[in-house]
């Protein structure tokens, strides 16, 4: 029976308590976790931002070995590493069968309702969120949600691909085709903001302006990328320094990764005219944006989402993967501390806050 931390009530602590694990289903897989990155989004869900009901466990970020395999799995068996997705597509839907799985019409609803439950706490079902719950020692998964990696990559990294890196990676070489020496900005420098900046480094942009109110991420923006540094304040208005190192004309692409409508606004203003801004923070669910409309014809402005990276996960979590292997994809510099599971309410805590760029649950 495995330790998962459980969100009972909204804007109140997890509690780590012990729960029953059903068998899988003929499509399920049994994981047993190893790590798992906290993340923005299990803070949105904790202060009730995401209409996810509880009781729930949350966690999505999650890297571990399949301890049992349902009898219709075929591409996975017991002992295999794998990275959990948390975009479990069927196959069948109409943006499966065009190639577009990360918007497959179960995914969202799914990540909303937490349903297919796999828990149990005293007879209480309990939701898992996005169909991971990888804050949970052992959890049951659908197949197509668990990507299998090389035994050699370590878990507690491997596991940010499962959705900060593939998020921010994936804005930048899957939702647009940055070409090289084209400008980017990005606005939030958090886990996510991190990995925008490091795929528009391996698109070759130039410059690569990294804006956040806190100096130690932009610190760590250079690190990942970043040529240029914008620290946003009372006395800096971000949309003026940002055309300030582009000779005034903004950029071609503007990034948002924060989830404010505020700052896409912010982002939108900085991008050039024929520029894009791109969203990739979540905002509230109940959250509305107001934009310059005439931007849109007179300037030839575009404003996109990008859920997941836009990313086909079978496909590029092996990429990303084998990136990191050959040196050229950051993952060990993502993690500021390592932590075990009855320390995720103070790690939350910490993102709230502002602090670090990814703390990492280690499982025993």
């Amino acid at each position: 029976m495995p330790r998962a931390a459980v969100l009972y009530e909204y804007e109140k602590p997890l509690q780590v308590r012990t729960l029953s694990l059903r068998d899988p289903h003929d499509d399920e897989v049994v994981v047993r976790l190893a790590a798992s990155g906290v993340c923005h989004t299990d803070l949105t869900v904790r202060a009730g931002g995401l209409p996810l009901p509880p009781p729930c466990v949350l966690g999505h970020e999650g890297a571990g070995v399949v301890e049992a395999v349902g009898k219709g799995v075929r591409h996975l068996e017991a002992g295999d590493h794998v990275v959990l997705s948390w975009s479990a597509n069927c196959g069948r839907c109409h943006y499966c069968v065009r190639g577009r799985s990360h918007l497959c019409e179960g995914v969202m609803d799914g990540f909303l309702r937490g349903d297919e439950y796999v828990f149990e706490d005293a007879g209480t079902r309990i939701a898992r969120l996005a169909g991971v719950a990888s804050f949970a020692e052992r959890t049951v998964v659908r197949a197509t949600a668990a990507i299998k990696i090389p035994a050699d990559v370590p878990l507690d990294r491997a596991c940010l691909v499962g959705c900060a890196v593939m998020t921010g990676v994936g804005a930048a070489i899957n939702t647009v085709s940055i070409e090289p020496g084209e400008s980017v900005a990005v606005f939030g420098c958090g886990g996510v903001g991190l990995n925008v900046l490091q795929g528009a480094r391996l698109r070759g942009a130039s410059p690569i302006i990294a804006v956040d109110r806190v100096a130690a991420k932009l610190e760590l923006a250079r690190t990942f990328g970043a040529t240029d540094m914008v620290r946003a304040g009372p006395d800096v208005d971000p949309v003026a320094a940002v055309r300030e190192r582009t000779a005034g004309l903004g950029v071609d692409y503007a990034f948002e990764v924060i989830g404010s409508p505020a700052v896409v606004a912010q982002a939108f203003a900085a991008a050039k005219r024929g520029g894009t801004t791109v969203v990739v923070g979540a905002p509230p669910v109940t959250a509305e944006l107001r934009l310059p409309a005439a931007s849109l014809a007179l300037e030839e402005k575009s404003v996109v989402g990008s859920l997941y990276g836009s990313a086909n996960l079978g496909r590029d979590i092996p990429r990303l993967i084998e990136l990191y292997q050959r040196g050229l994809l950051l993952l060990d510099e993502l993690i500021d501390t390592r932590i075990g599971l009855d320390d995720v309410n103070e790690a939350l805590d910490a993102l709230a806050r502002g602090e670090g760029a990814r703390r990492v649950i280690v499982y025993e």
